[in-house]
């Protein structure tokens, strides 16, 4: 009787013991392992909810010795995927930069001085990652030297993170992004580039229009801060004009 009774609450339990394995391990197999999977995951997320195209402008406070050398406005707008085009302290100065295709034309007093190929990490871990597929991404973070076979986790400003580009998140001298794990979107981008250590904090999240924007952008070279950003007048254009983003319309480009 008393074996008959231990047999029927076994029977009873195994299906739920069964669930709760077959749980943990489909967790287990769902998390990144991987700078791949990060990347895989972030579009997975936001596949059809990230917006397409981004506008606002921008407090741009430079410091020097951590006291605040000068202060500027700019003008940005961003469509996917790729574009972004600056204006340093309005329209009228003529200057500028327009990132289009991983190229970047830069303009003083209207007139294009310089031109060279360039992947903008932050327009692609920010932005582009949520519209190319997957394997572009990968292999654009790969041309910028995240070794995205490197990977771990840590806490940045009180919030879990994967790391990618590193095992030791202490360890400043490798390119490495910081992912929100709840979010999937960058915190944190590490870059090493002519000697320069570039620390790049994407801050204050908020949600407007039902969008999540970082609206603090804080730059910091070898460890020393010499820029942030402030954005405000943010707003999301339906559409945009593809001309902003040519190189031979700077002059008259306005989305003002």
């Amino acid at each position: 009787m008393k074996i008959n009774l231990i047999s029927r609450i076994l029977h009873l339990l195994l299906p739920l013991l069964t669930l709760a394995c077959t749980q943990k391990m489909t967790t287990t197999a769902t998390k990144p392992q991987t700078g791949q999977q990060v990347i895989e995951a972030m579009y997975r997320h936001w596949e059809n909810k990230w917006y397409p195209n981004f506008a606002f402008d921008q407090r741009a406070i430079f410091y020097k010795d951590d006291q605040v050398s000068r202060e500027e406005i700019w003008q940005e707008i961003y469509s996917y995927p790729a574009n972004l085009h600056i204006r340093f302290d309005g329209f009228e100065t003529g200057n500028g930069v327009i990132y289009n295709q991983d190229t970047v034309y830069t303009f003083k007093q209207g007139k294009m001085v310089n031109k060279q190929y360039s992947i903008h990490p932050l327009v692609l871990l920010s932005f582009d990652v949520y519209f190319y597929d997957p394997a572009t991404t990968i292999s654009k973070a790969q041309e910028l030297n995240f070794d995205l076979s490197q990977f771990t986790e840590a806490t940045w400003q009180g919030r879990d993170t994967y790391v990618v580009g590193t095992t030791d998140p202490n360890d400043q001298s490798r390119s490495q992004f910081w992912v929100d794990k709840e979010h999937l979107y960058v915190v944190r981008i590490l870059t090493n580039s002519n000697g320069v250590a570039r620390d790049v904090e994407m801050n204050k999240y908020q949600e407007i229009e039902g969008n999540m924007v970082a609206t603090e952008i804080v730059f910091k070279n070898n460890g020393q801060l010499f820029l942030r950003e402030e954005y405000f007048n943010i707003s999301f254009p339906e559409k945009v004009n593809p001309s902003w983003f040519e190189p031979d319309q700077f002059s008259t480009a306005n989305w003002k």
